[in-house]
């Protein structure tokens, strides 16, 4: 266990300066937290309510498109320690270690318990070791998923009640955290058929079929508050039939194993359905990870990040390759196993620090600087980074004071609809004189901060924005660089008469529902 924890903090240490929000969804998963804790402690009577007051403040959460389990551990960790990003991942790096005992566990309870070193190699795999260091729900699906999996094959083998009673509290949690998680049920119930015949069900394996239906409380929820979103995860009858759907992640393999570990396991695999006493150890990964790939390879929204679940399965596979070579040719000499399990640490470890993670930096002094000079203004922001901007403004915003209005919600709109191929574009000003209109009166924001690269805005509506910047009644006040953002900068203009934000506001979300919310009031303390 020693060697799993020292090599996780291994590349935690490597990324230490990494605040955990350079991914895309990062930010929203973050300020997320937040936004759960708030509700879990003020308990208002409707909750609906307080999360549209909540947005009209901060712009950038998402409270329904993910399930709250992670939130909450997110948010009493913000409670206790501080609204700051390395608090999240922090627990991020939590759940990744929890990843590292149990493909141990797996490893020498079912293969050697010499063979424990899975866990720690499992550290230094590329796609745990970009993921470990974003604020992202994909390690905790992993170490909730692996453990859900864990269990589930001692239940089948043992058919303790106890077994199947942790299984069903691992796959509640893992649903109630990440809803793509649910393709461990499918593992699950690929695993179940294979072991039909030896299978003597108790009551427990009515309490798995409880937990899912149970977790399924929310995915239905967030359909019915966001059916435009749920649309457009659902697969359509012409990719299904295009080989590329079926391929894709298939691909991807090399990306999220790393080639290293994708040989070994490869080769472990290979050799344990060559040799008999391995075989169902084989059969075990096997299904793992063609499940796993078959039930995401539909889904219209593809990533590599969302088969993280195969990398334990293929360095468990790689410890199988290992036994079953040396049930071929026998090697008793300590020595020998003391060589071979450093050469292959080293390996993993020298394709680890060959793996690069994003860091962007610079977003936090915009906010400070707003802090300081405006500390209960409104700011328009316009950008493709709306969510760390949002995120380290409600950070440093404790007591609600401040306010941020969206440019892509203001001036102009565009977004995905019932497809991830149909985008809807609406401008809502023509002018740069009906741009002023809209900053002074319909947000009342007294600051604007745009965004920009080292070209002017081709958009039609953030070129009309950053054209009506250039009037005299904006000031141009500061300019903030943005590291690791490809040379953008964020440009910050003030507005030169005093103005006062806007009481109410008309939220709509064109990529969730199709109904409008008009006078919603920020939310105050």
């Amino acid at each position: 266990m020693t060697a799993v924890v020292v090599t996780f903090f291994i590349v935690a240490s490597r990324h230490w300066h990494n605040d955990g929000l350079w991914f895309g969804d990062a930010p929203q998963h973050a300020i997320n937290g937040l936004f759960w804790w708030d509700l879990l402690t003020t308990m208002p009577g409707d909750p609906m309510e307080f999360a549209l007051r909540y947005y009209a403040r901060y712009p950038v959460l998402n409270p329904v498109k993910y399930p709250p389990l992670f939130y909450l551990l997110e948010g009493a960790g913000f409670a206790v320690f501080g609204a700051w990003p390395q608090v999240a991942k922090g627990i991020v790096s939590m759940f990744a270690i929890g990843a590292g005992f149990y493909t141990m566990a797996w490893a020498r309870r079912w293969i050697d318990p010499l063979a424990g070193w899975s866990g720690a190699v499992l550290a230094f795999v590329p796609g745990v070791v970009v993921l470990s260091n974003a604020v992202m729900l994909n390690v905790p699906a992993l170490a909730l998923g692996l453990a859900a999996l864990y269990h589930l094959r001692r239940a089948l083998e043992t058919s303790a009640t106890r077994e199947f009673v942790i299984t069903t509290a691992l796959l509640g949690a893992l649903l109630m955290t990440y809803y793509q998680g649910a393709v461990v049920v499918c593992i699950c119930a690929a695993w179940v058929l294979l072991r039909w015949r030896h299978l003597r069900l108790r009551r427990g394996a009515i309490w798995v079929a409880v937990a899912i239906v149970a977790a399924l409380v929310p995915v239905a929820a967030s359909i019915l508050v966001g059916p435009v979103h749920a649309a457009r995860h659902l697969p359509s009858l012409a990719s299904l039939t295009r080989a590329s759907t079926w391929t894709f992640y298939w691909k991807e393999l090399p990306g999220v194993v790393g080639v290293t570990a994708l040989a070994l396991g490869s080769a472990g695999l290979l050799a344990g359905v060559l040799v008999r006493a391995w075989r169902r150890e084989a059969l075990y990964m096997i299904v793992w990870i063609v499940v796993l790939i078959a039930c995401v390879s539909p889904l219209p929204a593809r990533d590599a990040r969302y088969i993280l679940l195969v990398a334990p399965a293929f360095v468990i596979a790689a410890a199988i390759g290992i036994a079953a070579l040396n049930e071929l040719f026998p090697v008793r000499a300590p020595v020998a196993h003391a060589l071979a399990l450093v050469g292959l640490i080293a390996i993993a470890m020298w394709s680890a620090a060959r793996v690069e993670v994003p860091d962007v930096r610079g977003f936090r002094e915009v906010t400070d600087y707003l802090k300081e000079h405006g500390p209960r203004d409104a700011v328009l922001y316009d950008g493709g980074s709306e969510g760390l901007f949002g995120f380290y403004l409600r950070a440093a915003d404790p007591g609600f004071d401040r306010r941020m209005v969206r440019g892509d919600k203001l001036v102009y709109e565009q977004g995905p609809t019932t497809s991830f191929s149909s985008w809807f574009s609406k401008s809502n000003a023509s002018s740069t004189d009906e741009v002023v209109v809209l900053v002074r009166e319909r947000c009342g924001c007294q600051w604007v901060a745009m965004e920009v690269g080292r070209r002017p805005p081709s958009q039609k509506g953030r070129a009309l924005l950053w054209e009506t910047l250039r009037r005299s009644e904006f000031e141009h006040v500061a300019s903030f660089d943005i590291e690791g953002k490809e040379n953008r900068r964020v440009e910050l203009f003030r507005l030169t008469t005093p103005v006062q934000p806007a009481p109410t506001v008309d939220l709509t979300f064109p990529s969730f529902t199709n109904r409008t919310f008009p006078g919603i009031s920020p939310i105050t303390r």
